[in-house]
């Protein structure tokens, strides 16, 4: 359907009432306790073809429309309703040309009474953020580590809640390490895995992700290098000539220390060991960063 047929249209699907728990906000307890946010979606569309087949395959399945604006509230972790309400409207501009977000925020910590806040956003596909979100698809790869309560397990939902966000796919996942605790604090032994995932979103986004995910794990940041229910960390962005370099307060790319951390590098060599690590001195294949690293102490366990 044409942009200017779906403004027209007279048809609508809607979603209303979606009440999902998530960890957005501008302040530390936001994030770390979450609340409940409220989603209406309004995606504007016929429903013509699927009302003369009767066919569920000819329109927008709602049940899965639910499924997967409840995963971007879940497992994204943004300062401002605005952006999570822009990032539902991203997605649904994959389903069709015209849509309305309403976020709503019955929790928000203001000191007067009050009833509701919301944010409303209406994004056509020719509009939003100017460019077409399906086009491009970029490659990156994470590690993840745990050391705090069962963290086999923590690390299976987490790599569950990275597949279950719309935007990102898993490619390839290594197998489990364990690893000696980096950073000279007295802990536990890390079990650490890689990732390969393929996604829609930008670096930074992909990045509040991890970190939402953080969050509903339990992880805490009082301690530097220290012991932690779950760590995502964004190694690479991007590949060959497409790997994003980046250096600023919020995100730096590639990780700037993963040439020197033996949990970083084995998982990723199972995954790709004709690969080239971006390090101050160049590029140099992983096999002999590890060679390098042969005091760290790392064990493949699965």
């Amino acid at each position: 359907m044409s942009e200017s047929a779906a403004a027209t249209a007279p048809d609508r699907i809607e979603l209303r009432g979606l009440r999902v728990h998530g960890n957005h906000g501008v302040f530390e307890f936001e994030k770390r306790e979450g609340q409940d946010f409220v989603i209406d979606v309004t995606l504007h569309t016929s429903v013509a073809r699927a009302a003369a087949t009767d066919d569920l395959t000819e329109t927008i399945h709602y049940g899965e429309l639910a499924e997967d604006v409840a995963g971007i509230v879940e497992n994204t972790t943004f300062d401002l309703i605005e952006t999570l309400a822009e990032t539902i409207a991203d997605h649904c501009l994959n389903l069709c040309d015209h849509v309305e977000v309403v976020v709503h925020k019955p929790s928000a910590p203001i000191r007067r009474t009050f009833n509701d806040v919301s944010v409303s956003v209406e994004r056509r596909r020719a509009a939003a953020n100017g460019t077409d979100r399906s086009a491009g698809r970029s490659e990156a790869h994470l590690n993840l580590g745990a050391n705090l309560g069962d963290a086999r397990d923590t690390l299976d939902q987490a790599v569950e809640a990275l597949e279950r966000h719309p935007e990102i796919s898993v490619e390839k996942r290594s197998s489990l390490y364990r690893t000696a605790p980096w950073g000279g604090v007295d802990q536990n032994d890390f079990l650490n895995l890689g990732l390969i995932v393929n996604t829609t979103l930008n670096a930074a986004e992909l990045l509040a992700v991890a970190q939402g995910i953080e969050v509903a794990c339990g992880r805490t940041r009082e301690l530097r290098w220290g012991p932690r229910t779950l760590d995502i960390d964004l190694i690479r962005f991007g590949a060959g000539d497409d790997e994003l370099v980046s250096d600023t307060d919020r995100l730096t790319l590639p990780h700037p220390r993963a040439h020197e951390r033996a949990f970083v590098l084995a998982p990723w060599a199972e995954l790709d060991a004709g690969v080239t690590v971006l390090t101050p001195q160049g590029r140099r294949p992983i096999g002999e960063l590890l060679d390098d690293l042969d005091d760290q102490e790392v064990t493949r366990i699965t």
